[in-house]
This record gives structure tokens, C-alpha cells and sequence, in this order.
């Protein structure tokens, strides 16, 4: 039978307890695979933001953003943010790579997460990872400049609110997920330590 992890905190001086659990980064660094993974081994919930907002939207985030344009997918992404950052329920979150753009969801993320990890990788291995996924509209045509030209205008972002950083080009999944809940404080004791 494996462990059952705990997620919990000391109080911060609002009595809030942070049980929340960031993935951050470029598409195809492993966000929602490395999430996932996560989710299970701690028993968490998990949530990924591109799933809450297809959800929300009944749309795909492809038919988003040809139906109606990116800045509407942005204002979805927002809002299932908010929504998914007020659950009192402990869980891992696969944020979208784009969402740390917006300051506001910089702020609540930052402000809602008990550990906020940047999982990275070189362009080369993100573009042989996502391939021609139909899903990711911001990929079409040329997928290394569009990757390039996402890691230059978003790296600022994700350096700002990681707590840490993992580089998951040469790590197994199964590796990542126990680099995340080595870096979290996931401790033998199965709790998350402020």
C-alpha cells in the first residue's frame, strides 16, 4: 500500500492554510503529465487550468481561440484561476504557459500556493514533446520560433514566481515528481512543512 501525503501548513497570520501545489512552465515541459503523477502519488486533487477552462467554456482551447480569439481564452484562463485558487480542497495545479503573463494571475498564484515549481526544458526537447498537437493552436506553423519567442517573453514570469526550478529534459517522470515533493518539504512524516 503506498503512503497517503498529507498536505498542510501552519497557519499564515490570515489563518490560511496554503495546500496548493504549482506546476508552471512552457508547453510541453510536463506540466500536466508531471501533475498528474504528482496528484496520485500524494492523493491529491488535480486540476489542469486548460481542462478547467474547456470545461467552463465547452469549447476546446483550439476552438477558443478560432472562435474567439486569444484574449478571450486569456479572460477563460483568469477565471478558472480564480476559481480553482479559492477550492479549500488541497491540490496539484498545471497552470497553463501563458497564464503568468497576466500580473493578476502572477499575484493570486503567488499568494494562494504553498510551493510553485517551473519545470523547463530546451526548446528542442519541448517541440520533439508537443509535436503537432492538435490542442496547442499557439504551435501552428513554426513550433521552435513560437516556443523561442513564448520562452523569451515568459522566463521573466516564471523566475519570478517559482519557488524552485527543475529541469526535466534528462528526468523520468516518476524522478521529476519526487524532485517536487523533495523541493515542497513533502517530508517521510507525509507532510508539507512551512
Amino acid at each position: 500500500m503506498s503512503p497517503v501525503f498529507v498536505v498542510s501548513s501552519e497557519p499564515s497570520s490570515k489563518s490560511e492554510q496554503k495546500s496548493l501545489i504549482v506546476l508552471v512552465g512552457l508547453m510541453g515541459s510536463g506540466k500536466t503529465t508531471v501533475g498528474r503523477e504528482l496528484a496520485q502519488k500524494l492523493q491529491l486533487k488535480f486540476a489542469d487550468s486548460d481542462e478547467l477552462v474547456e470545461k467552463s467554456a465547452k469549447l476546446s482551447v483550439r476552438e477558443i481561440f478560432s472562435d474567439k480569439g486569444e484574449t478571450e481564452f486569456r479572460r477563460l484562463e483568469t477565471e478558472a484561476l480564480v476559481v480553482a485558487c479559492a477550492s479549500t480542497e488541497a491540490m496539484v495545479l498545471a497552470v497553463a504557459g501563458g497564464a503568468v503573463v497576466s500580473e493578476s494571475n502572477r499575484n493570486l498564484l503567488v499568494r494562494r500556493a504553498r510551493c510553485i515549481i517551473w519545470l523547463d526544458a530546451p526548446t528542442a526537447t519541448l517541440v520533439a514533446r508537443t509535436g503537432r498537437a492538435k490542442h496547442r493552436p499557439l504551435l501552428d506553423g513554426d513550433p521552435v520560433g513560437a516556443l523561442t519567442t513564448m520562452r523569451s517573453s515568459r522566463e521573466n514570469f516564471y523566475q519570478q514566481i517559482a519557488t524552485h526550478k527543475i529541469a526535466t529534459q534528462s528526468l523520468s517522470v516518476a524522478q521529476v515528481v519526487e524532485a517536487v515533493v523533495g523541493l515542497c518539504g513533502l517530508s517521510n512524516s507525509l507532510t508539507v512543512n512551512k
